[in-house]
C-alpha cells in the first residue's frame, strides 16, 4: 500500500517507493524546516520556473537547460519545480528536478551528446556548442538518474540553511517518487568554494564537465553525485538530527 503524506502543503504526494516511513518523515521534517525559515513551499510548473528565473536574473544566473520547457519533454511524470514564497507571497526560493532513464547509456554519453540539455540536440544546440567530460565517474553513472538543480534563494534568505533542506528535500521527492539509482547536479566552482558543497548533502565531486560555446557561453563544472544508499543515509542523518546545528545555519530574520 502506497503512504500518502496528508499533513502538509504536500497532500498531492503519494511515496510509491521504500523506504516509505523514512522518505515521508524526512519530507514533513524537511518541509517544516523551511516553514520555519518564514518559507512555504509549493509545486509549480517547469514553465513557472523559467519565468521565475526571467524575473530574478539580476540575483539568478541562467538556468540549467535540461529544465527549460521549450527544449526539452517535461511533465508531472519526470520533472518537478518547489517554489517558496514569503508571508508576503514573493517567491525567494526554488529547487526543481527532473528525471533522466539511462538504463541503456550513462551520463558521460548523455553528456557528450548534449542529450542531457535538449530534446534534439541536433536541432537545438548552437553550431559550435559542445561538451567535454574528464569526470570519470560520469561514465559508471547509469539507470534513473535524478539531475538536482534549481536552486535559487533571494539574497535575504540566504544563510538561513535553505541550502541544506531544499536539495535534500528534491532528492526525498525523488526518490519517493522514482526510486532512483543516482542523484547528480553540476556545481561551477564559486559555489564550491562558497562551501555549498557538502552543505547541500553530496560527498561525492569529480572535475570536469566543460560547456563550451554554450547559449551561457563556456563554462567550467564540478560533477557531484549521490549513490542511492548514500542518498537515504544522509536523509536518515538528517531525521535522526546528526549534526544539525552545522546544517541548519542561522535562523531566519525574515519570518
Amino acid at each position: 500500500m502506497n503512504t500518502v503524506i496528508d499533513r502538509t502543503i504536500f497532500s498531492n504526494i503519494t511515496i510509491e517507493h521504500e523506504p516509505r516511513s523514512l522518505l515521508g518523515r524526512v519530507i514533513l521534517k524537511a518541509e517544516a524546516c523551511v516553514r520555519e525559515r518564514g518559507v512555504t513551499l509549493s509545486f509549480a510548473t517547469m514553465q513557472d520556473f523559467v519565468e521565475t528565473n526571467a524575473r530574478n536574473r539580476a540575483t539568478w544566473g541562467a538556468i540549467f537547460r535540461g529544465f527549460d520547457p521549450e527544449l526539452n519533454d517535461l511533465d508531472d511524470a519526470n520533472s518537478f519545480c518547489l517554489v517558496g514564497r514569503n508571508s508576503k507571497g514573493e517567491v525567494v526560493a526554488t529547487q526543481a528536478g527532473r528525471l533522466y532513464d539511462w538504463t541503456d547509456s550513462s551520463c558521460y554519453e548523455e553528456m557528450r551528446s548534449l542529450r542531457l540539455l535538449y530534446r534534439d540536440p541536433l536541432a537545438q544546440k548552437l553550431p559550435r556548442e559542445r561538451c567535454e567530460v574528464t569526470a570519470l565517474a560520469a561514465r559508471g553513472i547509469r539507470g534513473r538518474v535524478f539531475y538536482s538543480g534549481g536552486a535559487w534563494y533571494r539574497p535575504d534568505y540566504r544563510g538561513l540553511g535553505l541550502v541544506s533542506f531544499l536539495p535534500r528535500l528534491a532528492r526525498a521527492l525523488a526518490h519517493a517518487k522514482w526510486d532512483v539509482s543516482c542523484t547528480i547536479t553540476l556545481m561551477v566552482e564559486k559555489n564550491v568554494n562558497k562551501g555549498v558543497f557538502p552543505r547541500n548533502g553530496y560527498r561525492n565531486i569529480e572535475w570536469d564537465v566543460d560547456f563550451i560555446d554554450s547559449r551561457e557561453g563556456s563554462i567550467n563544472f564540478a560533477l557531484l553525485w549521490m549513490k542511492r544508499d548514500e542518498t537515504l543515509k544522509d536523509l536518515k542523518l538528517l531525521l535522526e538530527g546528526v549534526g544539525e546545528e552545522a546544517l541548519l545555519g542561522k535562523r531566519a530574520a525574515n519570518a
